[in-house]
């Protein structure tokens, strides 16, 4: 119980070990059980990608009090953005299926058609690809990738506002 509560404090192993470690859950998810991810899944790799790149930062010997509370910080913005995403796919997937929107075009041809802001605003509004889901364990992908979010918003705003010296 004492080994678990020091990794539990230890905001670089957290951050750095659930970003990447749902990262690869996904991948393992869409390889071997063929489930093509949608814009708002990819999205939410990214944050969580990121997420992982601060908690590895974070790993720096003799890094500033301020570095670190910096990078607490990006974690928990990273993680509330997640968070919305992820929050925006649960809200598509409860939709009545008359108010589903209609499917986009794949994002290679976004990407290739439209000014790079109308790509990100057609993706954050999502389409009916994001309202489908095929997978759950008690929740789906998007309500444990919402759940892990604001887990880890709470997580590293704890550590942002605590008084110790480390962190």
């Amino acid at each position: 119980m004492n080994i678990l509560r020091k990794i539990l404090l230890l905001p670089p192993l957290v951050n750095c070990g659930l970003g990447i470690g749902l990262i690869v859950g996904a991948y393992i998810f869409e390889v071997f059980g063929y489930y093509d991810p949608c814009p708002l899944c990819i999205l939410q790799r990214w944050s969580f990608g990121f997420i992982a790149f601060c908690g590895l930062l974070l790993i720096i010997p003799g890094l500033f009090l301020v570095a670190k509370k910096a990078l607490l910080f990006l974690a928990s913005l990273f993680s509330m953005g997640g968070s919305i995403i992820a929050g925006r796919q649960i809200y598509l997937q409860n939709l009545p299926g008359d108010q589903v929107p209609t499917c986009a075009p794949p994002m290679d041809f976004l990407m290739d058609t439209l000014p790079i802001f109308e790509v990100i605003q057609t993706v954050l509004l999502g389409d009916g690809n994001c309202a489908e889901y095929e997978w759950r364990f008690v929740f789906n992908f998007a309500e444990w990738a919402f759940i892990f979010f604001v887990f880890l918003f709470f997580y590293n705003l704890y550590f942002l506002f605590k008084k110790s010296s480390k962190v």
